[in-house]
């Protein structure tokens, strides 16, 4: 994959009019995601994710046929691997967060910003596993490549931004996040298409992933 330089600015403009424009169908579909997630205590949230980002890259593309808020379900369709991905990444970050419990003070800043940095990994590893079919493995192969070569490191700093961005709705007796997860989506699938472009017009023999 090429070094990518993303415009910080003008991808999370992109995000937000599509996320305004499709505001409707883009709620009730984070919802629906959202309590499945909840009552499958985040079985689910592999797959919901997987959904959220399809129904969003349809609507970008400006699908004939307007996709549905039931249409999250296509996720399953990456269950298992999507499924895998969010686990490992869950259970690092708990094994990293009970050893650095025993931190006094800096260990829970160290822990805040490691579920902030898994949180830019999982976004960027489910857009690898549903829009280049990868399984969960290769995908966490293609972020650990990037990151060793430079060229996901930006693209990362983008992901833990639109992270933040979406538990910001959190602060609202987790309400708000129905409106802030989707939108998080919308700016990270637009985020997405920057960087494979940038990667696509590498020569394959160039490329460093």
């Amino acid at each position: 994959m090429a070094e990518v330089k993303l415009d910080i600015g003008k991808e999370f403009s992109r995000g937000w009019n599509l996320f305004k424009d499709n505001m409707s169908v883009l709620i009730v579909a984070g919802l629906i995601g959202g309590l499945l997630s909840i009552v499958s205590c985040g079985v689910l949230s592999g797959a919901m994710t997987a959904g959220l980002l399809l129904i969003v890259k349809r609507l970008q593309q400006g699908d004939a046929v307007k996709p549905q808020p039931g249409d999250i379900f296509k996720g399953f369709d990456y269950f298992l691997q999507s499924f895998l991905f969010f686990l490992i990444f869950f259970l690092c970050s708990f094994v990293l967060n009970v050893f650095l419990r025993f931190i006094p003070f800096f260990g829970h800043i160290a822990g805040f910003v490691i579920s902030l940095f898994a949180g830019a990994m999982i976004m960027w590893g489910i857009l690898f596993v549903v829009f280049e079919k990868l399984t969960a493995i290769d995908a966490l192969k293609k972020l650990i490549q990037g990151i060793s070569s430079g060229s996901m490191i930006m693209p990362l700093v983008f992901g833990l931004l639109a992270s933040l961005v979406g538990q910001a709705g959190a602060l609202a007796c987790f309400v708000g996040v129905i409106f802030t997860y989707p939108l998080a989506m919308c700016c990270m699938v637009f985020a997405y298409d920057t960087v494979s472009a940038a990667s696509a017009a590498v020569p394959e023999g160039e490329q460093k992933m």
